[in-house]
């Protein structure tokens, strides 16, 4: 790799790190063979964790779990803009994939069609997907809300990882109150169906609506992950 480019990847990595960021990652996207995957094969992939307190408190306290996820947004928003503010410097091309949006009905889901912050942080070999649909990392298991900048830089990639390293656990599929994780182990060829019905997990966040005023967050599969509790 050219000197120049190494040394503004460090750069931004450390950048990234001293302003929030828990996991950075460079993933080779050029697989998906699409125009965007063309224009931008480099995923910058990164993610802020979750406070452990408020996860191991979900089962009595799911508000501040609601509130934490929200609060989580301006961080991710400002290293985005660490990561474009650079880019714009260095005359680099970029795609900024906005946070994930908050889903209000089952239709709204059908119609969710955008690029995927687990695939590309998978393939920036920060972690797998989790039974849950998750992304699993070492340090934090599913706890840590991800974001995705794609670029055309020639940054270092890493090694995908293109298997799950969940084994026989299925403590996320006995968490889930509404049976919605079947139970299946991912490999990069493995469509988000055949782990997980988005559907009924919705629907039934759905209907706490009338109770709470809004969706309910659950996150109990979060919880229940073992990888990253400690």
């Amino acid at each position: 790799m050219d000197n120049d480019i190494l040394k503004k990847q460090e750069t931004l990595t450390e950048a990234l790190i001293s302003n929030g960021a828990s996991i950075v990652g460079y993933g080779d996207i050029s697989v998906l063979n699409n125009e965007l995957s063309r224009l931008f094969p480099t995923a910058v992939s990164f993610g802020v964790k979750y406070c452990k307190s408020i996860v191991d408190n979900l089962d009595s306290d799911e508000e501040s779990f609601n509130r934490h996820l929200a609060s989580l947004n301006p961080i991710i928003n400002n290293l985005i803009g660490i990561i474009t503010g650079y880019f714009d410097e260095w005359g680099i091309n970029y795609k900024v994939i906005p946070i994930a949006e908050y889903i209000k009905d089952n239709e709204q889901l059908s119609n969710l069609a955008c690029f995927s912050h687990k695939f590309a942080a998978t393939r920036a070999g920060l972690g797998w997907i989790g039974k849950s649909s998750l992304l699993v990392t070492p340090q934090y298991g599913p706890r840590i809300k991800l974001c995705t900048v794609l670029s055309d830089a020639k940054f270092t990639v890493a090694e995908p990882i293109n298997e799950s390293r969940c084994g026989d656990c299925t403590l996320c599929v006995e968490a889930c109150p509404y049976n919605a994780i079947k139970g299946c182990n991912w490999n990069c060829h493995t469509e988000r169906d055949k782990l997980f019905d988005a559907y009924t997990c919705n629907a039934g966040r759905l209907d706490y609506i009338p109770l709470i005023g809004r969706k309910h967050s659950c996150g109990l599969c979060i919880k229940a992950c073992k990888i990253g509790r400690e």
